[in-house]
């Protein structure tokens, strides 16, 4: 599907398990199709997202707000919430004291270490 500018994009790691797992869960919880998503792997990522480009890796998911912002991990998370059902009142969380310094140290480690800890996908 490709990006339109009215909807968020999520960029996300095409060979990662844990990431893929995380696209499904999201796509079944986004039963508007509000979101579109894209894997990091392709050129269409590249020029939406152009610090991509050249990345072997990806080191943390990417939302393309439809306003052109760009955020990543926890905070794409956070700004993708609102497109979802309920995700309104789950975004409040992320206001609590504390809560953005350990999700961000939580994501950080998993990421660094998802393929260590989930495994490569082969297309």
């Amino acid at each position: 599907m490709a990006p339109n500018s009215r909807a968020p994009v999520l960029i996300y790691d095409a060979e990662c398990r844990l990431c893929l797992s995380s696209k499904k869960w999201i796509e079944r919880w986004d039963r508007k199709h509000r979101i579109t998503f894209l894997p990091f792997q392709t050129a269409e990522a590249g020029k939406l997202v152009p610090e991509l480009g050249g990345m072997t890796c990806m080191d943390a998911m990417r939302l393309v707000a439809p306003d052109g912002s760009i955020s990543s991990g926890v905070d794409a998370f956070r700004k993708m919430l609102p497109f979802l059902p309920a995700g309104k009142v789950l975004a409040l969380f992320f206001h609590l004291p504390g809560v953005p310094w350990l999700a961000r140290q939580v994501y950080g480690r998993v990421a660094e270490n998802r393929y260590r800890w989930f495994g490569r996908a082969h297309p």
